[in-house]
């Protein structure tokens, strides 16, 4: 696509009026796979978003992608619990959405995740056995490749085989896994726009309009309230507003905060927050922005030689690396900062060893170690010190946030409310994920596993805590943080020897969610527990479905993006059938 093609990109003037079959709100991960099948059918299909194409060189190197351009940044309210910390949760505001700035692993649940929401919350519309064939669609249309290695993933491998962790598992099981990204065989950056919404698949469906720079300020409902029969919209940079009708369905796919946003605004959603805000209530839908949740990470951080880890690009080298890229299509730029996860049940290790037993994989992972060798703390870190992270992960936390408006303009910012360790089941399996880390750390260094240069802690539990405070402080310039003495690193089988009152002061100051927010207007058989159906209607509303992160009824094992776009294309086969069924 870039930088040969212009890309077809409409305005709100150019659909202002006008009817189309399909109206998808949102061109992110979801709602450019569902555009592509919608518009295969010669349907006439509209995609609107706030953001533009943004398909610049940044866009296109796998690792830089966070650095581009329409990146919005949330931020939670500060946290209590957390010293005053808030979470910060980053979104992609552009054509392809969040699929332009993760990490790119391709890491979709497996058969324990999707039969557990069958068995345990009733949705037996997305067993592993109907969400398989999905999945096995949208795997022809993303190419993928495996992380790269700065020397380091040998090493990593033999500690994960000495705990008794192999690599024969499974999607969705306990394993240890080198990552697998969505990178095509170019070294560019395989999103939902390069998949399913380039350029030419505008230019030779006639049917199919992208509205890019469009700001979608409320649904359209029908005299009852009971049907949507299209959106209103106005440019991003102030103009008149205006109205565009949807003859069949409008999709929904703004993401785990645009959603339940612009439910909220047209008048679904919990009915006493909407009346506080002088918004007329359509529909009383309590569930709406409610479950917000997120996995939980702290990381333990090794010190490591700067060629071992991405830190190499924060020198001349990156030239290097970037020619690498530009003719070949390889290098540190043509991978990620995730190069391998393990992924364990919390029951299955041994309290005395931390080793992992055998798991009958019956339930989802909900504890996962990722392999980033480079500091997760970019803003904080220790200056000047090569890291590897090793960063541990609670996937299937209980404690859950919500989203809020602060008022009835689209453009308020929300009120995000994403409380991290407070419901009493979750700080205890952390703990465990934590000791584990330092547990691999330490193996690392151990003879037998033959890593040839010392890897002392840089950041873990036991460590000074003022030290550590000093580091964290936002306030502090990295010259300064560079005067900090440094503090003598924990020792050896720390991992055995840190009391559980270190590890949570640790854990405290350093933990943070990821980038896999889910959960606003999840999925459930009643209107009471959940905002859509099993066939991602929202209860109570005719033609209007949710297809991307926010439906999810609880948070899975693994990176979410290739179970987006699974959620999108089992939406786009519900839209299928029921239009197969209206023409019988």
């Amino acid at each position: 696509m870039w930088p040969f093609e212009s890309y077809p990109e409409s305005t709100s003037t150019d659909v202002a009026g006008q009817t189309f079959d399909y109206i998808i709100v949102g061109g992110g991960t979801a709602g450019c796979l569902v555009a592509n099948r919608l518009s295969a059918l010669n349907a006439s299909v509209l995609v609107l978003d706030k953001g533009r194409v943004n398909a610049g060189l940044l866009s296109r190197i796998p690792l830089l992608g966070p650095l581009q351009r329409g990146i919005n940044r949330y931020h939670a309210e500060p946290n209590a619990d957390l010293r005053g910390r808030h979470v910060q949760l980053l979104a992609g505001e552009m054509l392809g959405g969040t699929s332009r700035i993760h990490s790119m692993v391709w890491s979709p649940g497996g058969r324990a995740e999707f039969d557990g929401w069958a068995r345990d919350l009733g949705l037996d519309q997305w067993s592993w056995e109907k969400v398989e064939p999905a999945l096995a669609r949208v795997e022809q249309g993303v190419q993928r490749r495996q992380a790269g290695d700065t020397g380091v993933m040998p090493y990593v491998d033999s500690v994960m085989e000495r705990v008794g962790l192999d690599a024969g598992g499974g999607r969705g099981t306990q394993r240890y896994a080198r990552s697998e990204l969505s990178i095509d065989g170019e070294g560019v950056r395989s999103s939902a726009l390069t998949s399913w919404l380039y350029a030419s698949v505008v230019r030779e469906r006639k049917g199919l309009k992208v509205c890019t720079g469009v700001l979608v300020t409320k649904l359209e409902f029908g005299d009852d309230g009971n049907i949507v029969t299209g959106v209103r919209i106005r440019p991003t940079g102030g103009g008149e507003e205006v109205l565009v009708k949807a003859q069949r369905e409008v999709v929904v796919c703004s993401g785990v905060f645009g959603t339940p946003q612009l439910l909220m605004l047209s008048g679904i959603g919990p009915k006493d927050h909407l009346s506080g805000h002088n918004i007329p209530v359509v529909q009383d839908h309590p569930a709406v922005g409610s479950h917000l949740v997120t996995h939980v990470l702290a990381p333990v951080m090794t010190e490591l030689p700067r060629k071992h880890t991405l830190h190499i690009i924060q020198t001349v080298a990156i030239l290097w690396h970037f020619m690498l890229w530009l003719f070949f299509g390889t290098g540190v730029l043509a991978s990620n900062g995730q190069f391998g996860a393990a992924f364990l049940h919390s029951t299955s290790l041994d309290d005395k060893t931390l080793a992992v037993r055998p798991s009958k994989d019956e339930d989802a992972p909900d504890l996962e170690v990722l392999i980033c060798p480079i500091s997760t703390l970019i803003e904080h870190g220790v200056p000047g010190v090569p890291c590897l992270t090793w960063y541990a992960a609670l996937v299937q936390p209980h404690t859950t946030g919500s989203v809020e408006l602060t008022g009835s303009d689209p453009k308020k910012p929300l009120k995000i409310k994403l409380p991290l360790l407070v419901d009493s089941r979750d700080s205890p399996r952390l703990r465990r994920a934590v000791r584990f880390a330092m547990r691999l750390a330490d193996e690392f260094t151990s003879p037998e596993t033959g890593y040839p240069h010392p890897a002392p802690f840089t950041l873990a539990p036991g460590m000074d805590l003022e030290y550590l405070d000093s580091m964290l402080d936002k306030k502090r310039s990295k010259s300064d943080k560079k005067k900090v003495s440094k503090a003598v690193p924990p020792p050896m089988d720390a991992w055995k020897t840190v009391t559980d009152e270190q590890v949570d002061e640790y854990i405290q100051r350093t933990v943070t969610g990821s980038y896999d927010p889910m959960g606003t207007c999840r999925m459930s058989l009643t209107k009471e527990e959940g905002v859509v159906d099993q066939r991602l209607v929202v209860h109570g509303v005719r033609n209007l479905r949710i297809a991307d992160a926010s439906v999810f009824p609880r948070p899975g094992g693994a990176s979410i993006s290739a179970s987006v776009y699974m959620v999108a294309e089992r939406c786009a086969q519900f839209i299928i059938d029921q239009s197969r069924r209206d023409v019988s």
